[in-house]
């Protein structure tokens, strides 16, 4: 004889089919809002994502324009230090040169600096004007000198004429003090003079 089943046994499977049906149901139904509110999710992280994504591109933007202006700079700097070596080398000829005149004049001026002290202690106000005026009067100086040149260049060749007409007087001289009563006449000549003063 066969064995009959257990109702409790059916009526238990049948439950939980039915309960596994609904579940299914439910999960089935609940399904669409569930992907819907996904593909929400999906589309606030591709936002986000968009976000990041756009911040990174001004990022890079912005990081170029900074390299740009390093590159920019840097150029201007080699530029700069160009011009500073070529300052530098010209100071150092400059300060070559100055050691160089330095080591020429150095003995001139510890020898002429008790002299030059000597000048400025010794020297007036009235001297200073005075070698002012004189400045003021080289220009006609000047152009005197040059007019008395010519005249002072004939000299020369005037001397022994004026030589001779000295040696002439001399003797006139000599020949009038050996004529007889020269001194008679000589002092009545004084006396006549003394007389007029």
């Amino acid at each position: 004889m066969p064995l009959l089943p257990n109702p409790l046994h059916i009526v238990s499977t049948v439950q939980k089919a039915a309960q596994w049906s609904l579940d299914t149901a439910t999960f089935v139904a609940g399904l669409p809002t569930r992907v819907s509110a996904l593909l929400d999710e999906a589309e606030g992280l591709v936002r986000q994502v968009s976000g990041v994504v756009d911040g990174a591109a001004r990022a890079v933007a912005a990081a170029d324009a900074v390299i740009a202006a390093c590159a920019a700079l840097v150029d201007r700097t080699a530029v700069i230090a160009g011009e500073t070596e070529v300052v530098v080398a010209s100071a150092s000829r400059s300060a070559a040169v100055a050691d160089q005149l330095l080591e020429i004049y150095r003995p001139l001026a510890l020898t002429a600096a008790p002299l030059a002290t000597q000048f400025v202690d010794e020297i007036s106000e009235d001297e200073v004007h005075a070698a002012v005026r004189l400045l003021d009067q080289l220009p006609e100086l000047t152009d005197r000198m040059a007019a008395l040149m010519p005249i002072l260049a004939t000299l020369d060749t005037v001397s022994p004429e004026i030589h001779e007409l000295l040696e002439v007087v001399k003797d006139v001289r000599q020949a009038i003090i050996g004529v007889p009563g020269f001194g008679f006449f000589r002092r009545r000549g004084e006396d006549k003079l003394g007389e007029g003063e």
